[in-house]
């Protein structure tokens, strides 16, 4: 008898003890790190993997992000995507950047059914039923042109012009604007176009500027939104001007040379001054990483990080297929969450759903 006793807990402390098998979901996102845009991707990165790393560190649920640059140009943007889709057998698309370059894989991710989670971009073909694989968390371009025509009718501006990126971006944004000028009364003088990832605005210089215009809206990315405010204030003028929030605030104002009257649109609050738990925790987090001067850009991708997590999560306790769980639960569980409510004015009317920044 004591024998076996002596055999049982010898046994007892032999045996090792079962731990609990990590799962790991695998994303994938193309952004520009290259460019004239790569200021955008940067941050929409860093935001990212700084709370994945917090995340897998605490979590059963282990995410692994892979990110590839595109250099905001669409034709890179379908090479990566098909990388994460046939060699990288990723769960999901994640973050990707910009207007062109989800327009030039919104069918290649419509044949293989892989979601993709929090683009960049306001587009509306990203938010039909059509694309019901693609799931959002900022507003749209619809949202964003209401509150600058808001702004500028506030203002008694009456003559507008428009100067627009010459691709799915400036056909998106710029159709947006329309409508949502025309809904104000406001009447467009003059559209220019330019062509994407240049400074190539003389045509759009030389059209508008002679016009004396009381607004104009810039519809692209920071450098030739910078250098149309900065030419325009040399030559003397200075009208209200209004950018959306791909421009990004954070990564327009270092390239101007001067005060103006210009505003920039933001969907997410400012991660500095914001008080719910999210932003303490951000902001904890990236000091903790040795960063400083955090912005929006690096918030919203902290954000989408967030939203991920509890999304994969969900999936994760019902055992489901990742994928398509994720496709089929996405939207809802992210548009839940009070603190993305809150931060992303998710309940909020369409004009009163974004941030208006002031650059003067």
């Amino acid at each position: 008898m004591l024998s076996a006793l002596l055999l049982s807990l010898t046994l007892d402390v032999a045996m090792p003890v079962a731990t609990k098998q990590k799962q790991s979901l695998s994303l994938g996102m193309s952004c520009a790190l290259t460019g004239p845009a790569q200021e955008i991707g940067k941050a929409l990165k860093i935001g990212a993997q700084l709370y994945f790393d917090n995340h897998n560190r605490h979590s059963d649920t282990i995410i692994n992000l892979t990110v590839l640059d595109d250099g905001y140009e669409p034709i890179n943007t379908v090479a990566n995507t098909h990388e994460f889709i046939t060699q990288r057998k990723v769960d999901a698309l994640f973050g990707y950047m910009g207007t062109p370059t989800t327009a030039a894989i919104v069918d290649l991710i419509s044949k293989h059914q892989v979601p993709l989670l929090f683009p960049y971009s306001g587009a509306a073909f990203l938010r039909n039923l059509e694309t019901s694989n693609v799931i959002n968390l900022r507003t749209s371009y619809d949202d964003e042109a209401m509150a600058h025509a808001q702004y500028f009718k506030d203002r008694g501006v009456k003559s507008v012009g428009i100067v627009i990126q010459a691709d799915e971006f400036g056909l998106e944004a710029g159709s947006s604007t329309l409508k949502a000028l025309a809904s104000k009364g406001l009447a467009v003088k003059q559209t220019a176009r330019f062509r994407r990832n240049t400074q190539d605005l003389a045509i759009a210089l030389k059209k508008l500027l002679p016009l004396r215009l009381d607004a104009i809206v810039l519809i692209g990315t920071y450098v030739p939104v910078a250098e149309f405010i900065n030419t325009a204030a040399e030559q003397g003028q200075e009208p209200w001007f209004a950018a959306m929030s791909f421009t990004s605030e954070s990564a327009l104002r270092p390239h101007l040379k001067q005060s103006s009257r210009a505003i920039v649109t933001e969907v997410v609050a400012d991660p500095n001054t914001c008080q719910q738990p999210l932003c303490e925790a951000f902001r904890r987090d990236f000091s903790a990483a040795g960063m400083s001067k955090a912005n929006r850009l690096h918030f919203e991708g902290y954000l989408n990080a967030y939203a991920m997590t509890l999304i994969a999560e969900f999936c994760q306790q019902r055992q489901a297929p990742m994928s398509s769980c994720i496709a089929q639960n996405g939207a809802l569980i992210s548009s839940q969450d009070p603190q993305l409510a809150t931060l992303f004015k998710l309940s909020k009317p369409v004009g009163e759903n974004s941030y208006i920044v002031p650059l003067n």
